[in-house]
């Protein structure tokens, strides 16, 4: 691939000569069309390898999974996307339902196609194809491919692309290439006709101009990922195949710039793997594609990208989760084993398997190459072994600091032996945006004691004018001040200065000014100042954080909100949240705050309801034109039976 590498967009640029395109792609058709899925997939005996995944131990939770959904999918009716459900969203605003069915259809879809590919017996392979058959028939004839939250007011919904039409014509595409020699020549030909007619007309023949395209974030690495993975599988033509890579590839450069060169993702890390992982799955498909001619994961830029995950890890698999993101994300093991591959960025915890049903909208994309990706330690070569083994090991037994910063992001990352810190900088008008200027996240024992509540539960309310009345977007649901009244506003001219941030293996200082995140708030000046600290025995951490408010007239009260999962126990000058492993401990003077707290009842991304607990220290009565709070933390191990519990004062 032709390459050029300039300090534009982000410091990655992606440029392909078309003729080389050209090329390149022509000189696979031959051997394509011998074993289509072998090039989609990159791995010549797929379906082996496949089946010897039935095997392997670490495999055991998909198989269950995926032999489950596909036995429903044999004796049960395939559950219908009504009317009646689809037009909640436009009435009421809710998708759950609508969205609940569209994904069990796209299960059991996955399910039949992957044991439908590993049956050996003739007559038991015969029912599971002829069940795979009747639901894909069922899927070509879907009124939308989309979700109802996606569709325009106008237009043909049959041909609108959105993420999941994208996804669904990508699915569909590589079931053909896996199946295709057993299929019936009309589901064959169906596939192809409503592929084409509903995603690859209209996003490469007609070049109808979806705002996707140049979208700087997800959007555009699935919308074109996935279109681009279904024209490279079913398009025949190579001029109009060219032509359609060249298009997903200016998408694909439209994704990259989202990213500053610190590779940090604003919208998280579920979004991280939604976008890059579909950013990585159309690289590898196309650089099979063109025998390993064009090659998109070459670059400083995507290898900054590819360390993310790992820079955001706390501990036992809990991650920063600013924006609309999970503490504990579904990482695909695929998707990080072939990262770990082509980047050389090993990641630095354990790699586990997910199952199917782990992921809460079934992506096939995420499935297969689980199954045909992953590592274990039965394949996996002693070399990368031995790094993921030392990655895991340096963290765990080190006393001291290890601290990222995305500069560009507004992101700090610390973590210790037991403990880890996390504070939130940028702006307010960030993609999947929430109002958490000066959020902070405090961590110990394997979870967070003082929390981010992440992605809520997505409606039309959720992306529209007003969203701030929603907690997870508004400030008030964050761990930062409420001023005079006034929270934070929504917009990229709401943002946080960075005055000093410093680093090393003992303590982490970061001073914001948050003066404008806060709109009319009537202060001349608010700063946010942070220092992180461990001792030497890696079981206590101490966070000191002084906010001080300079107002233009007379003092207004302040309000410095809390928020953890965690129920608080209050006692005088003092606030502790008791974790499974880990006790946070609140020092502050009550002479010149007063504490309390309120049970919230919420509800998960995925609609499971908990309850998160704010602590409120309202500000008493202060003169003068200034108002300082002074609060420390200690995270503190209860853990441990070896030390002595240091005495609550």
């Amino acid at each position: 691939m032709e390459m050029s590498r300039t300090d534009k967009d982000k410091g990655s640029s992606l440029y392909v000569d078309r003729q080389n395109l050209k090329e390149a792609l022509s000189a696979r058709v031959e051997k394509s069309e011998a074993d289509s899925a072998a090039f989609a997939f990159g791995i010549t005996n797929w379906r082996q390898r496949l089946r010897c995944t039935q095997e392997e131990p670490h495999f055991t939770k998909s198989w269950e999974q995926v032999r489950w959904k596909a036995s429903q999918a044999l004796n049960e009716p395939l559950p219908q996307l009504s009317f009646a459900i689809f037009r909640q969203f436009a009435e009421t605003g809710e998708r759950k339902a609508y969205e609940d069915v569209y994904f069990e259809r796209r299960a059991r879809l996955n399910a039949l196609a992957v044991v439908t590919a590993v049956i050996t017996d003739k007559q038991e392979h015969q029912q599971y194809l002829a069940s795979l058959e009747n639901v894909i028939w069922d899927i070509c004839g879907e009124y939308t491919w989309c979700l109802t939250a996606h569709l325009p007011r106008e237009g043909d919904p049959s041909q609108e692309v959105d993420l999941f039409a994208a996804e669904t014509a990508q699915t569909l595409a590589e079931i053909y290439a896996m199946h295709q020699e057993v299929l019936d020549a009309r589901i064959a030909e169906r596939i192809r006709i409503e592929v084409r007619r509903r995603v690859l007309t209209p996003v490469f023949t007609e070049k109808r101009s979806f705002f996707w395209r140049s979208a700087d974030h997800n959007w555009s690495a699935v919308c074109a990922g996935g279109s681009g993975m279904a024209a490279l599988i079913l398009m025949n033509d190579q001029e109009e195949k060219t032509d359609a890579m060249m298009q997903t590839l200016e998408s694909m450069q439209s994704f990259l710039s989202g990213y500053e060169a610190d590779g940090g993702c604003a919208e998280g890390l579920g979004y991280w793997v939604y976008g890059f992982g579909y950013y990585t799955y159309f690289a590898e498909m196309l650089r099979e594609y063109s025998h390993g001619k064009i090659d998109l994961l070459t670059t400083e830029h995507v290898r900054s990208i590819a360390r993310f995950p790992s820079s955001i890890h706390l501990s036992d698999g809990v991650y920063v989760n600013f924006s609309d993101s999970s503490e504990r994300e579904v990482l695909p093991s695929g998707l990080l084993n072939r990262i770990a591959e082509r980047t050389g960025c090993i990641h630095d915890f354990p790699s586990i398997i997910p199952g199917m049903l782990d992921d809460p909208v079934r992506r096939w994309a995420h499935l297969i190459r689980n199954f045909l990706w992953s590592d274990t330690e039965q394949n996996k070569g002693e070399k990368q072994m031995e790094n993921q083994i030392a990655a895991t090991s340096d963290i765990s037994e080190r006393a001291g600091l290890r601290t990222v910063i995305f500069p560009n992001l507004g992101w700090w990352v610390s973590r210790g032996k037991f403990s880890g810190f996390a504070l939130k900088g940028g702006d307010n008008g960030e993609p999947h945006n929430h109002n958490d200027l000066g959020q902070i996240i405090i961590h110990g024992g394997g979870e967070n004691l003082l929390c981010d509540l992440g992605a809520g539960m997505y409606s039309k309310a959720y992306f529209q004018e007003g969203r701030e009345s929603i907690i997870n977007i508004s400030s008030g649901g964050h761990s930062v001040p409420v001023i005079g009244g006034h929270m934070q506003k929504s917009g990229p001219s709401y943002s946080a200065k960075v005055l000093k941030t410093k680093s090393s293996e003992k303590e982490l200082q970061v001073v914001l000014d948050l003066t404008h995140a806060y709109g009319e708030a009537p202060i001349h000046y608010f700063t946010r100042s942070i220092l992180f600290k461990c001792h030497s025995d890696g079981e206590r951490s101490i966070v000191e954080l002084e906010d001080v408010f300079e107002w233009k007239g007379i003092a207004e009260s302040i309000e410095e909100r809390l928020i953890s999962r965690i129920g608080p126990i209050f006692e005088r000058d003092t606030v502790i949240w008791s974790g499974s492993r880990a006790r946070l401990i609140l020092r502050y003077d009550s002479a010149l705050w007063a504490a309390s707290s309120i049970a919230t009842a919420h509800f998960t991304h995925e609609g499971e309801p908990y309850t998160f607990y704010t602590t409120s220290l309202v500000s008493k009565e202060q003169e003068g034109k200034q108002t300082k709070c002074q609060l420390q933390f200690e995270i503190e191990d209860i853990s441990s039976k070896s030390r002595h519990k240091t005495p609550i004062k």
